[in-house]
């Protein structure tokens, strides 16, 4: 199993804290990277087998702005709650129906 492509460039970047949107916390970055994955069998052969890993961030630090500690952003980041009213009110004003109903009428 060889990993040719397997060479992350992480850097560290300051991302916005979810709270007060500044950009005050610090978090290291992983770019998504090209890896190859090879596999072996005696009836088929040798397969190789591209595939993209997925972005990463790993948060290092809390706030600094508004003081908010690391785990604090890290289950925001997570959960990444949307506010339920304000997305109504977004769907109402693009003209969207807020309510679905299963009746069907002749």
């Amino acid at each position: 199993m060889g990993y040719l492509y397997d060479i992350r460039t992480q850097e560290i970047r300051n991302i916005e804290c979810p709270f007060c949107k500044k950009e005050a916390v610090k978090a290291i970055y992983y770019p998504p990277v090209l890896q190859m994955k090879k596999s072996r069998s005696a009836a088929a052969g040798t397969k190789t087998k591209f595939y993209h890993t997925k972005e990463k961030l790993e948060i290092i630090s809390g706030c600094s702005n508004c003081g908010k500690s690391k785990e604090e952003i890290i289950k925001a980041l997570k959960g990444k709650e949307i506010d339920l009213k304000k997305r109504l009110e977004e769907l109402k004003k693009q003209g969207l129906p807020t309510v679905i109903t299963s009746e069907i009428r002749h």
